[in-house]
Formats: structure tokens, sequence, C-alpha cells
């Protein structure tokens, strides 16, 4: 009888293993973008995404009410370029800092997360005739690991999920403050170069 348990339980040993290793040849990499139209001008919009300290006002990342045990901490410039956030919550910690800023027009950021690789982000705002077009972006690679390249496959989902939750609650802040604007558009979302092919 005890043969029979050795055997399964090499067969489970096995077929976890094989899983391991195949998870271990998908690609790690993600590349994802949110896009919604706000009845805004530019100016107004880049203001708020601009400054870190305003990302409270919309960010479900940085939203106290939504994230248990959220402390930041924000350096003395605390918008534009090299304007920086450090975090601990439940989560973690992190470090997220403005890159590059094109006034009215587009930011980039980066963010450093607890034991895993830097993701890099952008935010492009496109003037239409009654609103502005934001287009929210990330890419960069899951840490490496026998099962991280299956989470690959949600990761990207997840997060379009926050960043329109948080868009949605950004097009509320900016059409609160400007009641007369036209309504905007509506919700887009695109997955961006997520390629699921065997190897590194």
């Amino acid at each position: 009888m005890l043969k029979y348990y050795f055997r399964a339980l090499l067969l489970f040993g096995s077929v976890i293993l094989f899983f391991a290793f195949l998870g271990c040849l998908i690609p790690r990499s993600y590349s994802f973008t949110s896009e919604l139209a706000i009845a805004g001008k530019p100016e107004a919009i880049f203001a708020q995404l601009n400054s870190l300290e305003n990302w409270t006002n919309w960010s479900r990342q940085f939203n106290p009410a939504e994230i248990t045990d959220l402390k930041m901490k924000f350096n003395e410039q605390k918008s534009g370029k090299d304007a920086a956030l450090s975090w601990t919550d439940i989560r973690g910690k992190g470090k997220i800092w403005i890159t590059k800023s094109t006034p009215n027009q587009r930011i980039e950021y980066s963010t450093d997360f607890e034991k895993r690789p830097r993701m890099y982000s952008s935010f492009e705002l496109v003037e239409n005739e009654n609103s502005t077009t934001v287009l929210w972006s990330s890419n960069g690679k899951l840490p490496w690991g026998p099962f991280y390249g299956y989470f690959g496959w949600l990761f990207p989902s997840h997060m379009k999920t926050e960043y329109s939750m948080s868009l949605e609650k950004l097009k509320q802040v900016i059409e609160a403050e400007h009641p007369s604007s036209p309504e905007a558009l509506g919700t887009v979302d695109h997955n961006l170069g997520l390629s699921l092919p065997l190897g590194t």
C-alpha cells in the first residue's frame, strides 16, 4: 500500500515541478493603459496629476480610506520633476517620484515596490473639443519566480481596474470644480503589449 502512496506523491510532485518550470518560462513583462475622457481643460487635470499631494484626492493607491495603515511622506518638492512620495502600508513599502513633467501634456514617473522590480508609468493629456483624454500607462516586470509568470496574466487586468476606478474619481474631482463643462465621453481601457509566448 505504501508504494501506491509513494507513487501518487511522486506523480503529484512531478506535476507541481512541471508547472513551476513552465511558469519560469512565461514572460514576466507587463504593459497596460487605462483611458478616460474628462470634461475639463488640460491645465486643471495637469494640476491634479503633477502634485503628488493631490493624488490623495483621487488615487485609490494613496487613499487612507482605501488602504489599511497607509502612511505617506512627501519630500520638500511636492510637484513637478523630482517630486517624491514614500509610503508604508499593509502591502509593504515603496517610493514614487516624477521623472519628467511637460506642462499640460505629459508626466512620467517611476515606482519602487519593496522587493519588486521598478514600474515605469506616465500620464498623457490629449485635448479634445469638449474634453481632455487622460491616458495612464504602466510597464515593467514582475519578480522572478516559478509562479509569477501565471500571475502576470492577472496583474494587468487587476491594475487596469484600479487605474480606471482612480480615473473615474479624478473625473469627479475635475468636473466638480467645473460644473458648467460639457459631459465627458466615457472610459476605454487598452491592454498594450502583454505577450505570453514561452521564453524569457
